[in-house]
């Protein structure tokens, strides 16, 4: 099973699909680009539109045996590509800002090694997910290996850890990553005249306590572990001089590793913004998009790789 992967060709790869990034539900290029790798590999067969623009590779074992999937995420990020690269993005806001190039390369890579090394058991899934950023598309691919009639005994994910060395896996037993959610205020009161603003309800005052005091929950109240509200965007009123804002929205990350925490995070921020209305008679409505359950390993796959690193000369 002696293995040396083509690092280089491998690295043309990941140039490519950084310079044609792709937001959330928009990867019919990215997926159209890994096709066309994979097939260099000749899988037995490339299943796609898999949650939308996702993509399944299955590479047959010799003998029936348990499935394994191998997944990686295909979308970019909304953000501008700041570095001076010469494959750095060529669509104006969008950029691999999350390292979801790299997570491709590394299990399309693998399909070289599986035409190689065909496994001697079981069937092997190279599963490309979009969406990710969203938390659309890994419900959307559930559905679709189930109409496929696909049917995993296990499934592998990675992240990139930038800063970490060589070599080295990361990871723990139960939770590793926390749920989190987007909180969406609205505060809704009256503009006025910028020279009467007492004639009017502006959220200003409310949004200044909301950012305040929900940032800080995590320093004022006891969680039993990781809990985290960001204030990741806020905006209020026109840019216009000559007017007291009416209208106002903030928008907070909840993040939290236990589903109590999370619980109680929800409330005490609902109750901040509450208050705050209240204190300044405007109308409030809170919504929440973009939840995501907390990343929960199998104790039995994490004993796994512990004891198998060693033999493949990996730090754990």
């Amino acid at each position: 099973m002696q293995f040396t992967p083509d690092l280089d060709d491998l690295k043309k790869f990941r140039h490519q699909l950084h310079q044609h990034a792709e937001t959330s539900n928009n990867e019919a290029f990215t997926s159209n680009i890994v096709k066309k790798k994979l097939e260099e590999y000749y899988p037995h067969k490339i299943i796609e539109n898999v949650g939308g623009h996702g993509l399944v590779a299955i590479f047959k074992g010799k003998n029936p045996g348990k499935n394994v999937g191998i997944r990686a995420d295909m979308d970019a990020l909304p953000i501008d590509e700041f570095l001076d690269l010469p494959y750095g993005s060529i669509t104006s806001n969008v950029a691999h800002k999350c390292g979801h190039d790299g997570h491709m390369t590394m299990v399309t890579g693998l399909g070289d090694y599986l035409q190689k090394n065909q496994p001697e058991y079981g069937d092997v899934y190279l599963i490309y997910q979009p969406a990710e950023e969203t938390g659309e598309g890994a419900a959307r691919v559930i559905k679709s290996l189930k109409a496929l009639n696909i049917h995993l005994d296990y499934l592998f994910g990675l992240h990139n850890l930038p800063g970490v060395e060589k070599n080295l896996i990361v990871s723990k037993k139960s939770i590793f990553a926390a749920a989190s959610k987007g909180m969406v205020i609205k505060l809704t009161g009256e503009t006025s005249h910028a020279a009467e603003p007492e004639n009017g309800k502006s959220p200003g005052l409310a949004i200044a306590k909301i950012i305040t005091e929900i940032t800080n929950l995590h320093k004022n109240h006891t969680f039993s572990s990781l809990t985290l509200a960001t204030v990741i965007h806020t905006v209020m009123g026109e840019i216009a001089f000559g007017t007291s804002p009416g209208y106002g929205e903030v928008r907070v990350t909840l993040r939290a590793m236990q589903d109590k925490d999370m619980h109680e995070l929800t409330n005490l921020a609902e109750d901040i913004v509450i208050q705050a209305a209240k204190e300044n008679q405007l109308k409030q409505d809170i919504s929440y998009i973009e939840s995501f359950p907390s990343t929960e390993n199998s104790e039995y796959i994490f004993e796994t790789l512990q004891k198998s690193c060693p033999l493949k000369k990996y730090s754990f």
